[in-house]
Order: structure tokens, then C-alpha cells, then sequence
């Protein structure tokens, strides 16, 4: 009788390991402990039976994977788990356009109504983006009195998708497929009709809280289905939850099939149907471009968002409820910040503030925000707390970075070179900023930089900060700029600047073309004080005089061994350009001490050029620069116009040196580098041999 003198080993789960197993196993086993398996049949029996376990072990782990939304790989996997949680994913969306229609009625067309009602689902056809044409409809009815023959229909949303009507007989399973996977989910519309002959209809709205549903509650629910075609279905209580259609009831399901984000930017429109029988002349003027286009979410999207979803419980109380639920219903948003009034700067109690980057532009319109605070927030938020949306604030950083390389190490060109530099510039910018709370780090930059190509030795790197601001022309105003971070107080390269120029009146009123700059040595203090020599003989502290055109410094001296080793700044006092270090003592000699200034404020200037390179001063107190905070204050100016096409028309940059090589913008702040702006990024290439 056979027997076995060790256990079949069962953890190893590849195919040479299992087949090494059973060989081993085997040959523990008395009859067959001489035997040859790689030159007998039963070599191909032990393949056999190992690809059949190395098989078995890779499905089960597969399935064990999807049993987990963490580790789901297949979308119904996936969209299981959602619906356990209660997360209904975003299908295609639409893009929406906001346009103005005015109806004339021509010599044939009915003159005598006074109202004019434009329905809903009417066509209108776009202009052509990248060669496509796409359909737009209305969503909603709208009406217009007559004035001066005409019929206005002002802010009219058009939402681009097909319109499609199906209707089915109310049947006991209660449910009811949408066949394609390119429904727009927001669009559809479900209403029952009481019979073929009785045309009464109640409407069903979507279903947001199973707690608040009664048995006459009219709502229906919707899921995406399993299939690989990724339509819907749309299905009904049983009347005990949700109202239940009775039989012979007629379900009519009303929605549109989009083209999703392809359609963004569209901004012209033409009729394709008739308002109520007029179609001879209908002027469609644009308010808005389409915008909030967005393909149906991902996978990984949906792995991400159903478990927050999940604790918001449909409701926005903590400032991850807000991020959470925003996201969810308005797919085109990119980013979001969120945070209380009482983190604001300066605090207003009672709010909460929203701040949302768009995938497709650097701010919402007003339509945008007006449509997020009334339909996702508004219902959603605790009662005492009001929304606000705000438009992120961005700063842009120009990098100049001076890169050594090996010109042997190379067969590049240093134009091709710097191109690879460039790159490398803008990957660690996709990677790093552009996002809210992204931190810049010129230690990071400067890798990515050094890592552009094998020949490159080392970089350094300068950074200016960049505000970009409006000035309205021919009208007086003060402007605020804050940069949210601390800047540096440079000299000759580094010290702030503003770029383009614009036109001012002189004293004389004579247009100039001039700039805005910090005064030099403005309203300085004295920051620290550096020790020269330390002198020697000192056997107390002497006594340590500050003098100069500034008031209020004083300090105080640490002596160790007859040396002054430490000097501490009590008062760092102000006003200083020019600053003198007196040390007093009856006992002790030598020592020299140097007042290092400190940049807090400084006084800004408006000046002009003469044609021979002459500055001539014509505002000497235009504001102030607080280094410490970021924040420059422009006082009463009235530019007559703006000198350069460089930004949008009318922009100028403020542009200043960070203090920190690590900057962390706060709330709505994003860090960005604009590629499009040439200035933005500038190499010099020093070679080396």
C-alpha cells in the first residue's frame, strides 16, 4: 500500500511551482519513488493538473478582486458596489449654452397672437467644431409677450443632445430599459399617463432620499445597467416604497442622447424646428458658449467618489460633503476648495466658501455658479449656512533657470536642448500645480530640470511670482493685490516690476508711457545685525546705539570670553536707508557691527522714461508693497489705456520674488505657469568642459 512521508505543499500558485509539487509529492510515495516523470505520459497528466490548479488559482483570485470596489476591475463590478452605496455614477453630459431669441413674424406668419410659447425640446443646430455640427434643445418652456413685434426670449439654456420620447405599457416588473449608453441622465424626464384613452399624466422625479419616500411618493429610480452597451434603466416603487404604475398605465420616458464634452465652445446657433409655427425670422444671439460637456465616468472615478458620496448622506455639512457632492453633479468641475467663513480672510461668519476650476476654462460663468449654489448646494446645505461661490485667484511663476551641461555629452542643438528643459518645466507643473493646495517646490523643479537630459550638470533657478490684474481705463480706482505669501524686496534683476507699461496724464497732462516701481530703501528697519569682529576684553554686555535717518532700532549684546558673540534686535525700529552701529563700553575694544536692513514696506512710485533713458518721477507715493503679507495697494489712479496685447486687454502683471523657495497657497489660490505667455519660462544654457 502507498505511503506518504510529507504533505502536499498548496502555496504556491504559478504553474511550474504546482507542477513541482505533485513531482515531489509523487515521489514521496513508495511506488513511485524511482520513477522518471519527464520521460513517461505522466508528465503530460501533471500539466494537466497543474495548469488546471495554476487556472482555478487565477480565476478565484480575479473573482475574489471584484468582490472589493477597492480592488474592482470590471465596470458591473464596480457599479454594484456604487449601488450599494447608494452612488448613482454620472452618465454623458450635455453641454449647455445660454442664447437670446427673438421672433419676428413675417408677412405670412400669424400676427395677431400677443404670446408666444417656445416648448420644450425645440432644435437648433450649431456651428461646425472640427468639422462636426451638433444638435442643441431646449430643456424647458419658456414664454414671450409681444413687444414692438417681437417676441425676446432672454437667457434661454440650450442643451446639446437629441431629443428622444419612448413609451411603454406599465407592466409588473416595474422596469423600463433606456437602450443607449449616451443618455443624458440630467435630461430625462418620466411621466405617467393614466391610459390610451385618458390623457391625464402625473410627473415622477428622481428619487434623492429612500427616508423621505412614501407609498404615494411619485419618484422613480435609475441605474446604469451591467451590460457592456452601459445603458439604463428606469424603474418604479412597489407601493410600499414609491408609488407603483397601475397596469395599463403608460410610462413615457422623455430625454436627450448627447455628443458629451465635443460639443464644448459651441457659441452659434440656427433653428432647425419651428417655435409654435414661426420659423421665417428667428435671431439667435449667444450669452454663453456651451460649457459642462463631460463623458460618462470611469471606473477608477466612480472607486473614488462612492465612498464619500456614501458619508455625505446626501447633504452638505463638512466642507468634504461640498467637494463630494459638487463633483458628483457637475462632472466639468476640475478642482474644488472649500472652506468656512471663519478661515476667510477677514472672517464672515455664517458662509461657506466655494471655489471651482473648471476642466475647459480658469473660471465658471455666472450661469454656472447661479446653477451649482440653486440645484446641488442650496438643498442640500444646513439651513444657517449660506454658499458662496468665488472664482479662484491665480498666480503665475516665471522660472529663469540658468542650466549648466556638458556640450561632449550631447548631439542636441541647444535650441533642441532647452525645448527637452521646457518640457520637463511644464511635466513638473501637470504634476505638481495647476490644482488647488498644490505646493510649489524649487527643489523639485530644479530635479525635474537636471533630470531633462544626461549632459545636464546642474541648474539654478529664479522665480517671480506674477499677479495678473485689470485696469479699467479712464476711470479712477485703488486697486488690491495680495499674493497670499511673503515676497522678497530684490535689487537691480530681482525687485518688483509691473509689465506692460500704461498711458498716464503728467502734472501737465500730457499722456506718458510709464511704470510702477518700489522706492529704493523705502521704509526699512533694521532687520539683524551681523558681528564684523567681535572685539575683545568685554567683561559685561556693552551698551549697543543705533543711528541713522530711521527712528526706534535698539539691541542688545551677548559676551562670552571677551568676545560679543550674539547681538538680538529688541526693536527693529523704521524708516531706516541708511543705518550706524555704536558699541560703548568702559571696559573691552574692537568690535565691529554691521545693521543689516529689513524690507517690510515699500513705497510705490509712477514713473516715465525720457527719451534719453532720463526716469522722471510723477506719482511718489502711489501705494504700498508689504513684503511680510503680499499685499500691494494701489491708490486713486485713472490709466488712460493699457500698452500691450501681451495678457487679456486691459491686464497688467504684477511680478515679485517669492521670499520662500517653498510656496503653499491658501483657499482658492492656484499656482499655474502659463506656457501660452513666452515670458514664462527662460533658460540660459552655460556650457562646460
Amino acid at each position: 500500500m502507498a505511503t506518504a512521508n510529507t504533505a502536499l505543499r498548496i502555496a504556491e500558485l504559478d504553474f511550474d511551482s504546482i507542477k513541482t509539487n505533485l513531482k515531489d509529492y509523487l515521489r514521496n510515495q513508495s511506488e513511485f519513488s524511482d520513477y522518471d516523470f519527464e520521460g513517461s505520459g505522466l508528465s503530460v497528466l501533471l500539466d494537466i493538473l497543474a495548469y488546471n490548479t495554476h487556472y482555478m488559482g487565477y480565476y478565484l483570485n480575479m473573482v475574489g478582486n471584484e468582490m472589493f470596489l477597492d480592488t474592482a476591475q470590471i465596470r458591473a463590478s464596480v457599479l454594484s458596489h456604487a449601488k450599494h452605496l447608494g452612488y448613482l455614477p454620472k452618465s454623458k453630459t450635455g453641454s449647455t449654452a445660454t442664447v437670446n431669441i427673438k421672433v419676428t413674424p413675417t408677412n405670412s406668419e400669424d400676427n395677431v397672437s400677443t404670446t408666444l410659447v417656445l416648448g420644450r425640446n425645440v432644435r437648433f443646430i450649431s456651428e461646425p467644431i472640427d468639422g462636426i455640427s451638433y444638435v442643441f434643445s431646449t430643456t424647458e418652456a419658456n414664454t414671450a409677450v409681444k413687444a414692438n413685434n417681437s417676441f425676446d426670449f432672454s437667457s434661454i439654456q440650450l442643451k446639446q443632445g437629441e431629443p428622444v420620447i419612448q413609451q411603454y405599457s406599465a407592466r409588473s416588473n416595474r422596469k423600463y430599459n433606456i437602450p443607449s449608453a449616451n443618455v443624458d441622465i440630467s435630461t430625462i424626464r418620466v411621466t405617467v399617463q393614466e391610459s390610451s384613452t385618458n390623457t391625464s399624466t402625473q410627473t415622477y422625479t428622481l428619487n434623492e432620499d429612500i427616508t423621505e419616500v412614501t407609498s404615494n411618493s411619485a419618484v422613480y429610480f435609475l441605474e446604469e445597467n451591467s451590460d457592456a452597451n452601459g445603458s439604463y434603466t428606469v424603474y418604479f416603487g412597489d407601493g410600499i416604497i414609491g408609488k407603483k404604475p397601475a397596469n395599463n398605465n403608460i410610462v413615457i420616458l422623455n430625454y436627450l442622447i448627447t455628443s458629451g464634452e465635443a460639443s464644448n465652445k459651441a457659441n452659434s446657433f440656427t433653428l432647425i424646428d419651428s417655435i409654435s409655427g414661426y420659423t421665417g425670422n428667428v435671431i439667435v444671439t449667444p450669452v454663453a458658449a456651451a460649457a459642462a460637456g463631460s463623458e460618462k465616468e470611469s471606473v477608477e472615478s466612480i472607486r473614488f467618489k462612492a465612498p464619500y458620496y456614501y458619508t455625505t448622506q446626501n447633504r452638505a455639512v463638512t466642507t468634504e460633503d461640498f467637494k463630494t457632492l459638487i463633483l458628483k453633479d457637475y462632472p466639468n468641475i476640475d478642482a474644488v476648495s472649500v472652506w468656512p467663513g471663519d478661515q476667510n480672510d477677514p472672517p464672515i461668519y455664517g458662509k461657506v466658501f466655494v471655489s471651482l476650476k473648471p476642466k475647459d476654462d480658469y473660471f465658471l460663468t455666472i450661469l454656472e455658479k447661479e446653477r451649482i449654489e440653486n440645484e446641488i448646494i442650496a438643498n442640500r446645505s444646513v439651513l444657517t449656512v449660506f454658499p458662496e461661490i468665488v472664482d479662484p485667484d491665480y498666480t503665475y511663476l516665471q522660472v529663469n533657470a540658468l542650466v549648466n551641461y556638458h556640450p561632449e555629452q550631447t548631439t542636441l542643438s541647444q535650441a533642441e536642448l532647452k525645448q527637452l528643459i521646457r518640457q520637463s518645466i511644464l511635466d513638473y507643473r501637470d504634476s505638481d500645480l495647476k490644482t488647488f493646495s498644490s505646493t510649489f517646490r524649487i527643489s523639485k523643479l530644479q530635479k525635474y530640470i537636471d533630470n531633462s537630459h544626461p549632459s545636464i550638470l546642474g541648474s539654478t533657478a529664479t522665480i517671480f511670482a506674477q499677479k495678473r490684474v485689470e485696469f479699467f481705463p479712464l476711470q479712477t480706482k485703488s486697486y488690491t493685490i495680495n499674493f497670499g505669501f511673503p515676497l522678497s524686496r530684490g535689487i537691480i534683476e530681482n525687485k518688483f516690476y509691473i509689465f506692460p507699461s500704461y498711458t498716464a496724464l503728467d502734472s501737465a497732462g500730457t499722456p506718458r508711457e510709464v511704470y510702477i516701481e518700489d522706492t529704493p530703501n523705502s521704509i526699512t528697519g533694521v532687520d539683524s545685525v551681523d558681528i564684523v569682529d567681535g572685539g575683545f576684553g568685554y567683561e559685561v554686555a556693552p551698551t549697543i546705539t543705533i543711528t541713522g535717518d530711521g527712528t526706534g532700532a535698539t539691541a542688545t549684546a551677548t559676551v562670552l570670553n571677551g568676545r560679543i558673540t550674539n547681538v538680538s534686535m529688541t526693536n527693529k525700529g523704521a524708516d531706516y536707508t541708511v543705518a550706524n552701529i555704536t558699541v560703548t563700553s568702559e571696559i573691552g575694544a574692537g568690535a565691529v557691527l554691521q545693521p543689516i536692513l529689513e524690507a517690510k514696506l515699500g513705497r510705490l512710485r509712477v514713473f516715465y522714461y525720457k527719451s534719453n533713458g532720463e526716469k522722471v518721477i510723477i506719482n511718489s507715493n502711489v501705494g504700498e508693497i508689504d513684503y511680510n503679507t503680499g499685499i500691494i495697494t494701489i491708490n486713486g489712479i485713472t490709466p488712460q489705456s493699457v500698452n500691450s496685447s501681451r495678457y487679456i486687454e486691459n491686464y497688467i502683471s504684477f511680478n515679485a520674488v517669492p521670499l520662500n523657495s517653498l510656496i503653499t497657497p491658501l483657499r482658492n489660490n492656484i499656482l499655474d505657469i502659463d506656457e501660452n505667455d513666452d515670458s514664462s519660462i527662460n533658460i540660459t544654457l552655460v556650457p562646460e568642459t
